[in-house]
């Protein structure tokens, strides 16, 4: 595929010729052939639209990649040559091939012309009287809404150069084109907050891994909000700005939306070919510092608001949950000095998610029996004999930790945080064993309704631990709940009872129940009792 790198200097892209006369076969030869052409291709790059004395001021370069195609053009007195109309050349990832060309005394006093991406049909393209030999082509280049993909973004963004003469003597020829962008360029920096974790006294804890929340619900739309007028740039993650090719000559308004917001990107004046324009949005990337801490409220986004911030800095409709564990919850960190043998190629949560290290989220409702259909019904949990079953289906040890031992030679297995661990061995011997389980049904309908960030993992259901740790003798789930009455229609309805994904035997799955002050494991939950859920993800 193709990258697009902000870099300061030309990338240069060397294209051999061969020099085989009148092969129809492509073919590559050394570039000392005698009499054979070396090409040299250089992207000269956008720069910024806007007036700038900065010396560091970049532009966007083409690094040319596997398949990609030039078209070549030979002009003499006044007229194109056959044998070089339209010549295709293609990269192979280290040169190009293309059919051979030989130097001899037809080619002097040629004027060359070269473009990017190749057209097989260029009929009416070409302008031999005019200053700009590709004006026809640039008029008639279409650009789509649909430039997400970066190979087809890549094969929209049209190069041309100028007439270029042949130089050489004594069998060495070389031809130098520069490639000028005949598009301009709308580059977007929506708001992005990089977080660095600190203890109590403000001092930086050690980072394990960057943990920035991006914006969600991102889209963009031309002139008016509107299925119609959607439109789909390019995002570059590396550089985290999103990327639209557009013709110099539109005046078409860009809408954007992300986080519920709205703004309106100023590109009435005509912007100029090869020339981009930056917006940053509300600030773009910011670095904060943050003290991580349970009772923390836990954005859509991936952002978080402190748990000591008024009600009237809470954005309610943002909220998804309330940070109720602090730490990182991956068991081969966890549990690495436990003798039972935790590695770190079974945690599936390491594994799926590595950057997930700073802690857990729980949601703000309880999922009842009419979550998925409105009615009332039983919420089985496991329509399988026991977890020990889908061992039969997929292999346990060596990509999950068995979560139906309820004792090890350490400590009870119900005493670790393994729910996404757990969930994912559900999910695993559910699609080995086309079964329906209810809890996925319902743990499904509450992923689509409640969306987690792409930082997060998705919700899954906690074991008995990570149920546990929401209470203890200091009232631990009365902070979670004063945090919880923050956002209008949450209630942690203190009391209910809850599945775990811990197994206990083949006819029963624990669950937890709360009191003020205390939380119970309780031993007797029978599969196809009817109980409600408390969905938790890591973060």
């Amino acid at each position: 595929m193709k990258q697009y790198k902000l870099i300061q200097v030309a990338l240069l892209a060397i294209l051999l010729f061969g020099w085989a006369g009148c092969s129809q076969n492509e073919e590559e030869v050394p570039g000392n052939a005698r009499n054979g052409i070396v090409l040299n291709v250089t992207d000269t790059g956008l720069i910024s639209n806007e007036p700038s004395t900065r010396t560091e001021d970049t532009g966007f370069v083409t690094t040319f990649t596997q398949g990609d195609q030039i078209g070549l053009f030979a002009v003499k007195d006044g007229a194109i040559l056959d044998e070089i109309n339209n010549m295709p050349f293609t990269f192979n990832g280290s040169s190009w091939s293309g059919k051979p060309i030989l130097y001899d005394e037809r080619l002097a006093g040629v004027t060359f012309y070269a473009y990017y991406p190749y057209q097989p049909d260029m009929s009416g393209k070409t302008d031999l009287a005019g200053d700009d030999f590709f004006a026809p082509l640039v008029a008639a280049w279409e650009l789509t809404t649909e430039q997400s993909d970066q190979k087809a973004y890549a094969k929209q963004d049209l190069m041309t150069s100028n007439a270029t003469a042949l130089i050489g003597e004594n069998g060495n020829y070389t031809l130098s084109f520069q490639l000028t962008h005949r598009m301009s360029l709308v580059v977007v920096k929506l708001p992005s907050t990089r977080y660095i974790f600190t203890d109590a006294e403000g001092v930086a804890m050690p980072e394990e891994t960057p943990y920035v929340a991006m914006p969600v619900d991102v889209a963009f739309y031309l002139d008016n909000v509107g299925e119609g007028n959607k439109i789909a740039p390019y995002y570059d993650a590396k550089q985290d700005e999103y990327r639209l090719l557009r013709k110099p000559s539109s005046e078409n308004q860009i809408i954007g939306h992300y986080n519920d917001k709205q703004c309106t990107l100023d590109t009435a004046e005509k912007m100029k070919e090869g020339k981009y324009k930056r917006f940053v949005v509300d600030g773009g990337y910011k670095e904060v510092t943050h003290y991580l801490q349970v009772g923390d409220l836990y954005n859509a986004d991936g952002s978080l608001i402190s748990k000591d911030a008024k009600e009237a800095d809470i954005e309610s409709d943002r909220c998804i949950g309330v940070v109720c564990w602090v730490g990182n919850p991956q068991p081969s960190v966890l549990y690495a000095a436990e003798k039972d043998g935790y590695t770190s190629a079974q945690d599936v949560l390491s594994r799926e998610h590595p950057n997930c290290v700073n802690g857990l989220v729980v949601s703000l409702n309880t999922v009842n029996d009419k979550f998925v259909n409105g009615t009332a019904a039983e919420m089985r949990i496991w329509y399988r004999k026991n977890f020990t079953d889908a061992a039969n289906f997929i292999d346990l040890s060596g990509n999950f930790y068995d979560g139906s031992k309820t004792t090890s030679t350490t400590v009870a297995e119900r005493d670790r945080i393994l729910g996404y661990n757990n969930t994912r061995v559900i999910e695993a011997y559910n699609d080995a064993n086309s079964s329906d389980l209810q809890v996925l049904q319902v743990l499904d309908a509450y992923r689509k309704t409640v969306v987690a960030p792409a930082i997060s993992t998705n919700w899954f259901l906690p074991s008995v631990q990570e149920l546990r740790n929401m209470q203890d003798k200091n009232g631990l789930l009365t902070t979670l709940n004063n945090q919880i009455a923050k956002v209008q229609g949450a209630s942690i309805e203190i009391g209910t009872q809850y599945w775990s994904s811990t197994e206990r035997n083949a006819s029963n799955m624990y669950y937890v129940s709360y009191t003020a002050t205390s939380s119970s494991v309780n031993t007797g939950g029978k599969k196809v009792d009817a109980r409600a859920y408390r969905f938790v993800l890591a973060f």
